[in-house]
């Protein structure tokens, strides 16, 4: 009965993301971000969820949003922290794992393009409007003057001059009003 109430226990901890695989802040020797050498192809929404990672679905974050407040609260108390996003386009997956180490915030995606530690004083929530509705991005920033219009005018204008925008690295976007 004591067995069985065990794996009853450990089942729940795990559906409510209690219990994850960590993520770790490990650099190589070129400075370059190491995190995703062991992550294998072909995992679910549902592995991702019980490994305790925020989903983004659907421009918003669907699964796991105690995990990124637990994330973000920890960087506001100046604790190191680390948090895996895997964000779905249909059954494809992209990952994100996103830092706060010796103050400062870093984000590194899976698709291996730049694994270069970049840190960045600020992580950002900016709100704003496209086409009419509520929209918002998260972004690593080193200035917190940064609008959710300029980046929005660098994402989508090649006439905006670069030098007028403060250096930003975006996370995700979202549409409507974010749910943390």
């Amino acid at each position: 009965m004591k067995g069985k109430a065990l794996a009853i226990l450990l089942s729940l901890l795990l559906l409510t993301g209690c219990i994850g695989r960590p993520v770790s802040f490990a650099l190589n020797q070129d400075g370059n971000y190491t995190g995703f050498s062991k992550v294998e192809e072909g995992y679910t929404r549902q592995a991702a969820k019980l490994y305790g990672w925020v989903i983004l679905e659907d421009l918003t974050v669907a699964e796991n949003v105690k995990v990124w407040q637990r994330f973000l609260q920890r960087a506001e108390d100046g604790k190191k922290a680390g948090v895996r996003i895997a964000e779905f386009f249909g059954e494809e997956m992209c990952l994100m794992d996103v830092f706060f180490h010796d103050g400062q915030f870093r984000a590194f995606f899976s698709d291996g393009f730049d694994m270069r530690d970049e840190p960045f004083p600020f992580l950002l929530t900016l709100t704003g409007e496209t086409n009419g509705q509520k929209a918002y991005a998260v972004v690593l920033a080193g200035d917190d003057s940064l609008t959710y219009e300029q980046v929005m005018h660098k994402f989508f204008s090649s006439q905006y001059p670069v030098e007028d925008i403060p250096a930003h690295r975006v996370l995700f976007l979202g549409t409507g009003e974010p749910n943390w």
